[in-house]
């Protein structure tokens, strides 16, 4: 018996993606893909290929995932319709309201409490540094890292309490000798999203169709190609 519809999501947005649903009073069966697999676009096609491969038993597959590397290039379902946000990445998810956005992606590290508890985030980065070389030269090498950033900016998506993170990032920022900024997110897109009350920021491909760049827009293409992120 077909089932109707399955979210597979990236845990880095869990917090993000579980008050959508309850904001929305929405609750699909859900399977949360690790965010390392963002270390490695083509491993994580794999990785979600295989999950839709064995879900077939679904209408539709909601992937939350935006296009991230290119790493959705080449999905298909062969019973079941994908969507999938016309996004460039999760930081996109978040500040879509942001104007501005484009323009600061080149000087702008984003963090945010999914990111921060990644096996290779800056923070574990960061320790994993200071245990190998010290603190003096861990600082120095985490600086020549970042040089080309100017702004470490926290995302406070309203789905936890910020306080908890915001004295980490705080001394990472000094670590880097990066301005730290603090700027208002949402889950206003996760929840048009899970909704179904879409509109052309979302694509739908259907069973036995790939999905392919245009699925995504030239923006997404192009940004990708230069804000691939890395855990």
């Amino acid at each position: 018996m077909k089932k109707s519809i399955l979210l597979i999501a990236c845990g880095m947005i869990q917090d993000e993606m579980s008050l959508a649903m309850k904001n929305t009073d929405i609750n699909y069966d859900t399977i949360w893909m690790s965010a390392e697999l963002h270390n490695n676009p083509d491993v994580l096609n794999l990785e979600l290929q295989k999950e839709i491969d064995n879900h077939q038993d679904y209408d539709m597959i909601l992937l939350g995932y935006g296009n991230c590397g290119k790493a959705l290039i080449g999905l298909q379902s062969d019973h079941a319709r994908l969507a999938l946000l016309r996004a460039e990445d999760c930081i996109q998810m978040l500040l879509h309201n942001k104007d501005k956005l484009k323009s600061i992606r080149g000087e702008t590290y984003f963090i945010t409490k999914g990111w921060m508890m990644g096996k290779k985030s800056l923070k574990e980065e960061y320790h994993y540094a200071i245990n190998k070389y010290g603190p003096k030269r861990a600082e120095m090498i985490m600086e020549i890292m970042f040089k080309n950033y100017k702004t470490l900016m926290m995302i406070d998506s309203g789905a936890y309490n910020l306080e908890n993170w915001t004295h980490c990032a705080r001394h990472l920022s000094q670590v880097l000798k990066l301005d730290f900024i603090i700027t208002q997110g949402d889950v206003g897109l996760l929840e048009m999203f899970l909704s179904l009350n879409w509109d052309h920021r979302v694509a739908v491909i259907e069973a036995g169709t790939k999905v392919t760049k245009d699925d995504f827009g030239v923006e997404c293409m192009v940004a990708s190609c230069a804000n691939t992120f890395k855990m």
